[in-house]
């Protein structure tokens, strides 16, 4: 699995990127936001995933981690592959995604080129409560760890779980706790961190 090349930009065809690592020529897929920031005969390091099929292997591009994350969370819908995914990331900002899908913001899905109805549910369905619930799966991780130390004093594991859900979709560790923050002074009855994740998505 690759999952970061580094190298020289030696062509930029549509979202297609030649880069040269080493006097191999890597052909990598990238989004818009990646390719914003990319240019020929400059040397990059691009964050990747590699989508491996019986005929063939390809290579997509990303401009963060957390980019990648929102990636491989759309290529677990039905029907949505990676180039799809890749798709949709270029005409929405990963945030703004993350925020449609944790509200079930079908109508926001839709505005979004190449997501018609159908697909906008799909999306909503099969990935919100994925979404709320990343917490759970990367609290352990030793960068969350870290970084929830200073919160968890005065915070129960529903908040701090609902933090790293927040850091772990790529959002900063100062929005996050705001986003908490908030969502706990408008909703002071919910415990849970998919609940805490939900409501707090509508203020990051």
């Amino acid at each position: 699995m690759i999952s970061r090349l580094k190298g020289l930009v030696v062509e930029i065809d549509g979202d297609l990127v030649i880069l040269d690592v080493h006097g191999v020529g890597y052909s990598v897929t990238c989004t818009a936001s990646l390719l914003a920031m990319l240019a020929i005969d400059v040397e990059a390091c691009i964050t990747t995933h590699t989508d491996v099929k019986e005929d063939a292997i390809r290579i997509f591009g990303f401009e963060s981690k957390s980019e990648r994350r929102v990636f491989q969370l759309l290529t677990k819908v039905s029907g949505m592959g990676p180039r799809s995914a890749v798709d949709v990331l270029s005409n929405v900002p990963a945030r703004d995604l993350l925020r449609a899908i944790g509200v079930g913001d079908v109508q926001a899905l839709m505005k979004i080129k190449g997501v018609g109805k159908k697909k906008a549910e799909r999306i909503v369905v099969e990935l919100k409560d994925l979404v709320v619930s990343l917490g759970g799966e990367c609290r352990h991780d030793s960068a969350s760890l870290e970084s929830e130390a200073s919160f968890a004093a005065s915070n129960d594991d529903s908040h701090i779980d609902a933090i790293v859900t927040l850091e772990v979709l790529g959002f900063s560790r100062r929005d996050a706790e705001a986003a908490v923050g908030r969502a706990m002074a408008s909703f002071p009855n919910i415990n849970t961190a998919g609940e805490v994740v939900r409501e707090a998505l509508k203020f990051v």
